[in-house]
């Protein structure tokens, strides 16, 4: 992966996971008992040093070759280990959850949020992907009528 893709890769991620993770403090907010009703704007700092270091984290995937099957799928089961650990622990520190039932609940977010990210990003590669067989027929077309 060149540079330049890695980081608009990166900056694109950090916005998908910054929202996701909001997402799951509302989510969080309408369980707790009784409802909590505001945050404070230091939370929201909090929170996009909690995306940074989740967003960071898919540098495992950065390889200035092809990655194999077996190696992508290897880097993605460290990728997942190392995302719940150091999540865990920095929420935990934020202070996102603080008892049993919260941490199997921020584990199930932090997954469900990296699906999310995943998928978007899926969404994302597909339709780069799309438009350059698109271009690439249109070209096959154009060469086939000049011969």
């Amino acid at each position: 992966m060149k540079k330049n893709t890695m980081i608009s890769t990166l900056i694109s991620q950090f916005f998908i996971i910054y929202t996701g993770s909001m997402f799951a403090t509302i989510l969080f907010l309408s369980l707790s008992n009784p409802p909590i009703k505001s945050l404070s704007s230091e939370y929201l700092w909090q929170v996009a040093l909690f995306s940074l270091a989740a967003d960071l984290l898919s540098l495992v995937y950065y390889s200035k070759n092809e990655l194999t099957r077996k190696q992508f799928w290897i880097r993605t089961a460290i990728h997942t280990v190392l995302l719940e650990v150091i999540l865990m622990i920095l929420g935990y520190r934020i202070g996102m959850y603080g008892d049993f039932f919260g941490g199997c609940l921020m584990i199930f977010i932090i997954l469900t949020v990296d699906a999310f990210v995943r998928f978007v990003s899926y969404l994302s590669d597909r339709h780069t992907a799309d438009a350059i067989n698109e271009k690439l027929k249109t070209r096959r077309g154009e060469r086939n009528q000049n011969e």
